[in-house]
């Protein structure tokens, strides 16, 4: 793993830095987490609070009450979301995958909450593959 990993919003208002070490990187197919993504799942990386730096915008970040124990923080300009805060992981931030700008730079290991999984999603990988746009 990278020293630091940096990752972003899609208009490049909030950028951050993850100094430390990623502590875990899952696929959450909680229904709480497509409604935050209007995605089937969220690729998450947790770290430590220690580890994580604002380096620009943090003042264009917005965050909403999801649930009594989770709060989502995202771009207030563009909507990315950029990572959640959780009272069961104190200390710690999840980081949506899909902001860091390298995001090979983690592979989640589990996933999670798969009894809400889409059932179509376990046979991914077997849709056929385009490198770019869609091709008749």
């Amino acid at each position: 793993m990278p020293a630091n990993i940096t990752g972003s919003c899609l208009c490049k208002a909030v950028k951050y830095t993850i100094t430390g070490h990623i502590k875990a990187a899952a696929n959450c197919h909680c229904n709480t987490c497509k409604k935050n993504t209007g995605g089937a799942f969220t690729s998450l990386v947790i770290v430590g609070d220690e580890s994580f730096r604002f380096d620009q915008g943090e003042g264009s970040l917005s965050a909403y009450q999801v649930s009594e124990q989770a709060t989502k923080h995202f771009c207030r300009i563009c909507g990315t979301p950029l990572f959640n805060v959780h009272q069961k992981f104190p200390n710690n931030r999840m980081v949506t995958l899909g902001s860091l700008d390298d995001p090979t730079a983690a592979t989640p290991a589990v996933n999670v909450y798969c009894e809400s999984m889409l059932p179509w999603v376990k046979d991914i990988s077997a849709l056929n593959c385009f490198e770019k746009e869609f091709q008749r």
